[in-house]
């Protein structure tokens, strides 16, 4: 890809998401015209986060979040969280919390179900569960 396509890729999706906040790799390779793998060199170049919500389907800038104390944020359903991916959320949710989180306490907060992350982080060893 030469500088110059590269440069109007930039252009097309910052303007893309001045209208629309989150998006699918469907609707971002339509906007450009350009593989999936075209899509995320771009983004890369840009700064880009995907959801940890709706198996990391949608994407945002960076920039756009304005995450709440924990880091989350929420767009239209969709969850983003400055930690990443749901399984980072989950843990430092539990190890900043004194006394951890229940698996209903993060159900709640994170806006989805958890019972299979919370497992896997126990049977790794990456958190601890309370007798």
């Amino acid at each position: 890809m030469t500088d110059s396509s590269s440069n109007t890729n930039v252009k097309k999706l910052e303007s893309f998401f001045r209208h629309r906040l989150v998006a699918r790799l469907d609707e971002l390779q339509r906007t450009l015209d350009v593989s999936g793998r075209t899509v995320f060199r771009v983004l890369g170049s840009m700064g880009y986060l995907s959801s940890y919500s709706h198996a990391g389907k949608y994407y945002t800038l960076a920039r756009t979040p304005s995450f709440d104390a924990d880091g989350l944020w929420a767009h239209s359903g969709v969850l983003f969280s400055s930690h990443g991916t749901l399984r980072n959320t989950v843990v430092y949710l539990v190890n900043k919390a004194p006394a951890g989180h229940t698996h209903a306490e993060l159900q709640d907060r994170l806006r989805l179900r958890v019972y299979d992350t919370l497992h896997d982080l126990v049977a790794a060893g990456e958190i601890a569960c309370a007798d």
